[in-house]
């Protein structure tokens, strides 16, 4: 039997009763609207939602890396919003009320991303390269910066909150909309997922976040695990293994 199933093969499947784990890349495509691999995504969505009795899983470990990625991005495309913009808001009368629906949404809060633009341009720690304006900035760097304003730290509040309701507002589409019986929540047991995960990234040359993913969906004995990581796709097929999870390779 193959080990990894490729998006185009998936039509071809038979997922009743399957149990699906879904890794942290598989997530932020599904959330990313300008993500090309996304309709992809939605798709492979779309084909098991149309088979009876199919369960989602998602870790700790994919929790914490897909609202860490969510707090950092949001962080990055409200200042890059607001480097835009820069004239418009601050210089014009209700420059703020004429930006587009869009802006105003990922700027999320103004007195928030003001305070973080003039504290990264002040601890000169954000940089802007040619006329598109691609931002650098080192995030976490900035937001440790920032908390140690005692005044200004509530400003902070916004993001970390935004972060969460989007990853739980998936977590709503998943069973509300999308129809599937339940997305569950899945711990992992220290030694046996610790000793697993060292023995595929040394088997399969797995960095040690996908090879978490791929011990703990064979812990909870998951029929399938869900990514869009091209790691997955080097070593399986040449390499002889015995793994009860099976590999969808997603876009």
């Amino acid at each position: 039997m193959d080990f990894i199933i490729g998006g185009e093969q998936v039509d071809q499947e038979d997922f009743s009763g399957a149990s699906i784990y879904l890794d942290a890349c598989f997530i932020l495509a599904f959330l990313d609207l300008d993500d090309d691999r996304r309709p992809e995504v939605a798709r492979v969505l779309d084909v098991w939602s149309d088979h009876p009795g199919v369960i989602l899983g998602v870790s700790n470990h994919t929790i914490a890396e897909v609202i860490n990625r969510l707090f950092q991005m949001n962080i990055l495309g409200a200042l890059e919003t607001y480097h835009r913009n820069n004239k418009l808001i601050n210089q014009t009368r209700d420059g703020l009320n004429k930006l587009s629906f869009e802006q105003r949404i990922k700027l999320l809060d103004i007195d928030g991303i003001r305070f973080l633009y003039g504290l990264a341009k002040r601890e000169e720690i954000i940089s802007f390269y040619n006329k598109n304006i691609n931002i650098h900035v080192k995030v976490m760097e900035l937001i440790k910066l920032a908390k140690k304003d005692e005044e200004n730290r509530k400003k902070l509040d916004v993001f970390y909150r935004a972060a969460v309701d989007t990853f739980e507002e998936f977590i709503h589409m998943m069973t509300v909309e999308a129809g599937f019986e339940v997305v569950e929540i899945l711990d992992s047991t220290g030694d046996i997922s610790y000793f697993a995960a060292t023995v595929f990234m040394k088997q399969f040359q797995l960095d040690i976040t996908d090879s978490f993913h791929l011990a703990i969906a064979q812990e909870n004995e998951y029929n399938y695990l869900a990514t869009l990581d091209g790691d997955f796709l080097n070593h399986f097929y040449s390499r002889e293994a015995s793994l009860s999870t099976r590999i969808i390779k997603v876009a």
